[in-house]
């Protein structure tokens, strides 16, 4: 019986289990599957995040846009853009006024662009008043035609239409969110 007690110990010691390694291996797998659970965590918190944070700015900019259309068309009548047509106008009385106008509520809302189109006696789409101060570089004066890539939005805002852009349009002024 020694005899075999004695083999079997041998055994053991040729083939000894190292269980320092096993701990570590599981150890690591461990702490790699920790990891990846939080970056999963932080990616789906940072998808949510992202989602509300651009659904809350959608809804800020229509409600702003909302509050600016009623401003301008409580104030200014169609008639008011049937009178001017060309840079030449810029010096009346009525685009100098409807001008400040625009340039205030601009400011007081914190929006980069207001302005107002119309046809010409072509048909095609031009500036009446951009609402952007008359000293700015990229000021559009009255009879300038309006950039091909709004003519879509401002057909369907002519039309009677509320225009809200869901995606940032790429202008040639840069990327906007058109309401």
């Amino acid at each position: 019986m020694m005899k075999n007690s004695y083999i079997k110990q041998k055994r053991k010691d040729q083939n000894p289990v190292n269980h320092w390694k096993i701990f570590e291996g599981r150890l690591v797998f461990l702490l790699a599957m920790v990891i990846l659970a939080v970056v999963a965590y932080t990616f789906i918190l940072q998808q949510a995040y992202t989602q509300t944070a651009l659904k809350t700015e959608i809804e800020r900019d229509i409600s702003s846009a909302d509050a600016v259309h009623k401003l301008v068309n409580d104030r200014l009548g169609r008639k008011d853009f049937n009178e001017i047509k060309s840079k030449a106008d810029e010096n009346t009385e009525l685009f100098k006024n409807m001008s400040t106008y625009m340039n205030e509520i601009r400011t007081l809302n914190s929006t980069r662009y207001i302005y107002t189109a119309n046809r010409n006696e072509d048909g095609r789409l031009i500036y009446v008043v951009d609402g952007l101060d008359p000293s700015a570089g990229d000021v559009r004066h009255p009879g300038d035609p309006i950039e091909k890539e709004m003519v879509p939005y401002i057909e369907k805002a002519l039309s009677g239409k509320t225009v809200y852009s869901q995606d940032i349009v790429d202008t040639t002024w840069g990327p906007i969110r058109i309401s």
